[in-house]
């Protein structure tokens, strides 16, 4: 099975440069989303007016298709997203293509957050992420 724990550290990452170009705290947080119902974010800003998602889905599959479970997943997420209160909500992806196929799949469907793509990722980090993709699409062709 793929080790996507790795993946922890390229999110902890992210996290600490997106808390210092929104000059605030993120953490990884469960907020309410219903009358019991809580879900958890990425990264929460201290007075939570700041809601932040990474994912690290990669792009087409094998043969060229295009992911529909992990746009289906990431759609579910847009919509507890939607569901919170707070003033600024992004979805930070790490993976261009998966960027552009979920940009262009979601243009007029999900309101209120910016997707936004992160390029800063050091080499090492990107070689993580590489490795932990390409390990779990193997996985899933066996």
């Amino acid at each position: 099975m793929a080790d996507t724990s790795k993946l922890n550290k390229i999110t902890e990452y992210i996290l600490e440069k997106l808390s210092e170009e929104f000059s605030t705290n993120l953490c990884k947080q469960k907020l309410r989303i219903g009358d019991n119902t809580y879900k958890e974010f990425t990264g929460v800003s201290n007075n939570r007016d700041i809601v932040i998602f990474v994912c690290h889905h990669s792009g087409k599959i094998k043969g060229g298709n295009i992911p529909s479970a992990k746009l289906d997943s990431l759609f579910a997420k847009c919509y507890f997203m939607e569901k919170i209160r707070a003033k600024e909500k992004y979805i930070y992806f790490t993976n261009k293509e998966f960027y552009e196929i979920f940009s262009n799949k979601s243009k007029g469907i999900i309101q209120g957050i910016e997707l936004r793509l992160f390029e800063e990722l050091p080499e090492s980090f990107r070689k993580i992420l590489n490795e932990v993709l390409n390990n779990a699409s193997k996985e899933m062709n066996i």
